[in-house]
């Protein structure tokens, strides 16, 4: 029978003694079988902000992987953003899919003892201190491979760790659906501004409700 509560105390442990820490590479850009064919998916740092991966925009071939320090990182581990500009370093996502990355990006492939959800919820919950240990000041500078393998994590019990980042990732799911329909909504109030106004030097608007014909009348704002 599952366990409806926790008790136990959270231990805190080394990054590097609970997943294994794999920095990425770019093959030669002058080298064009090195990114023909299309093989191996390849992430870019900018890629990070999907949160969710489920496909790559480039891919790199399989000479070009044998031939660059581009290293696989199996499926649902945490991504993590060592460089970047503006917000991008310290961001955190999840790979759905077996990838590669470029060498800004490091891959957090956790043990038995940690859920990749939990992880991953953790340090996004982490993100400014990221960022600080990165560089000192928060504004520049890059995480690498020691800092993250020190970084200090706190974990509960494997099963709790199941539970809360399962719980997480469902509200991240039902944000991620009102943000879809909020676009949709944006979209949908956009194409009706430009139908229920009249256009430039006309004075009636496309559509209307029923019951009104009269043209509209064109003031000055002060008068009115």
């Amino acid at each position: 029978m599952a366990k409806s509560f926790f008790y136990d105390i959270w231990e805190r442990k080394k990054l590097g003694d609970v997943a294994k820490i794999t920095p990425g590479g770019t093959p030669s850009k002058n080298i064009s079988n090195y990114w023909y064919p299309k093989e191996i998916p390849w992430l870019s740092s900018g890629e990070i902000n999907k949160e969710i991966i489920f496909s790559t925009d480039d891919m790199i071939s399989k000479e070009g992987f044998n031939n660059s320090s581009a290293k696989w990182i199996k499926q649902d581990s945490v991504l993590i953003a060592l460089a970047g500009q503006g917000k991008t370093r310290g961001k955190v996502a999840i790979n759905r899919i077996p990838l590669t990355t470029n060498q800004s990006i490091a891959g957090i492939e956790p043990s038995n003892e940690v859920y990749y959800k939990f992880l991953y919820h953790q340090l996004t919950k982490d993100y400014l201190k990221l960022r600080l240990v990165s560089s000192g000041d928060g504004s520049r500078g890059g995480l690498n491979k020691k800092l993250l393998n020190d970084y200090a994590v706190n974990l509960s019990s494997i099963d709790e760790q199941h539970k809360l980042g399962i719980l997480l990732s469902r509200i991240d799911n039902t944000l991620q659906l009102h943000e879809r329909k909020c676009e949709e909504l944006t979209l949908i109030k956009k194409a009706l501004l430009q139908k229920l106004f009249p256009k430039k030097e006309e004075v009636r608007p496309e559509v209307r409700y029923k019951n009104f014909s009269d043209a509209w009348e064109q003031r000055k704002l002060g008068e009115v």
